[in-house]
């Protein structure tokens, strides 16, 4: 079985590192997988460190014809071809038409937003031959809708527990110039409204005012942390001296060991990677309860679930991590829960799909 994952995406982001993933473990496992990408992105530079094998989509924006017949003589070698973002379902979808041998179409769905009309009569529904659906909520709201109710199946994404483990060693603080007594707050996501850091930072400005005796400290990790939108954001609320805006990171477990509480005050979610990274390392976790989350987050059990979008239920929430912050059983439970996302189990169940449709 030859296996190509597929994505459009440039930056980095949860639906990256998941096409990566499962690329690295299905070769791991001992099925031959490749990725289709853009050449010199970071995906692309990732996966050669580690000796998987990347082809090239031949156009970055759109593709023409001549560019979709091209596509097509490279899928056309796979018996499987699992795409990871929309606009790569999409190029695949029109490749297909021009195959000589038609592969296994999956497309990996990671975001609640509605589906077009055209896009269900289409990409969805013909030449598509399953659709992973990540979190519960995701496989809800397809299972409504027509023509592809009966190729849909749910599969989470992934963690990598061995690289996100509590074990690890970091020297994150002394290279911040943190001390070890302070109290470190951590979020990882890239900066938009999507993510709600602009629900975030006015919530740590309250608790810096009201705690003004205590050493506390924000890290934001992820990318656009560090661009002028973020850093006026920070200005404006006057907490310049007390967030460090990181940018893309790619030391993101030495961060999560740096941290004590980690902050994930996302306004929607398919399964929120980060999050369950930070609960795989047994951090204190205080996130939205939107989503995919809404799946594992067990308030007071294994975190702390606040109201998306309120400032006020987020400062509540550090109030809440504050106090636990010794709470040895939540963070317990909330490294078992990550256990039931090992990446390895993951993969496994995926590859049963693939050899379900090669049937």
């Amino acid at each position: 079985m030859r296996i190509l994952q597929v994505t459009t995406a440039i930056g980095w982001s949860g639906g990256t590192e998941q096409c990566f993933l499962l690329a690295k473990y299905m070769n791991d496992f001992g099925y031959e997988t490749d990725i289709l990408t853009f050449e010199g992105c970071e995906l692309d530079e990732r996966a050669k460190k580690i000796g998987i094998k990347t082809v090239y989509f031949p156009n970055t924006k759109k593709l023409s014809l001549q560019e979709t017949k091209k596509l097509a003589q490279i899928i056309e070698k796979y018996d499987v071809v699992n795409t990871h973002i929309s606009r790569a379902h999409w190029f695949i979808w029109l490749a297909s038409f021009f195959t000589k041998k038609k592969p296994k179409i999956v497309y990996t769905r990671r975001v609640p937003f509605p589906i077009s009309k055209i896009s269900l009569f289409t990409k969805y529904n013909i030449n598509t031959d399953a659709i992973i659906a990540v979190s519960p909520q995701i496989f809800e709201s397809l299972k409504s809708l027509p023509f592809i109710r009966n190729k849909l199946y749910y599969i989470p994404s992934g963690v990598e527990l061995n690289r996100f483990s509590p074990k690890i060693e970091s020297s994150i603080r002394k290279e911040l110039g943190i001390s070890e007594d302070a109290i470190v707050f951590t979020n990882v996501g890239n900066f938009s409204d999507v993510k709600g850091q602009h629900i975030l930072i006015p919530a740590f400005q309250k608790f810096v005012e009201n705690f003004k005796d205590i050493e506390v400290y924000l890290l934001l990790a992820g990318r656009d942390t560090q661009s002028e939108k973020a850093l006026s954001m920070i200005r404006n609320y006057g907490v310049e001296n007390k967030v460090y805006p990181l940018g893309f990171r790619r030391d993101i477990p030495q961060i999560l060991k740096a941290t004590d509480i980690f902050v994930f005050p996302s306004l929607n979610e398919g399964i929120a990677g980060s999050l369950l990274q930070a609960m795989a390392m047994k951090k204190v976790v205080v996130a939205s309860y939107v989503g995919g989350i809404k799946s594992y987050l067990k308030h007071m059990e294994n975190g702390i679930a606040v109201e998306p979008g309120s400032v006020d239920s987020l400062y509540q929430g550090l109030l809440e991590g504050l106090k636990n912050l010794k709470n040895e059983n939540m963070k317990e439970n909330a490294r078992k829960t990550a256990l039931d996302f090992d990446i390895k189990k993951i993969t496994q169940k995926t590859l049963q799909l693939y050899k379900e449709l090669l049937k």
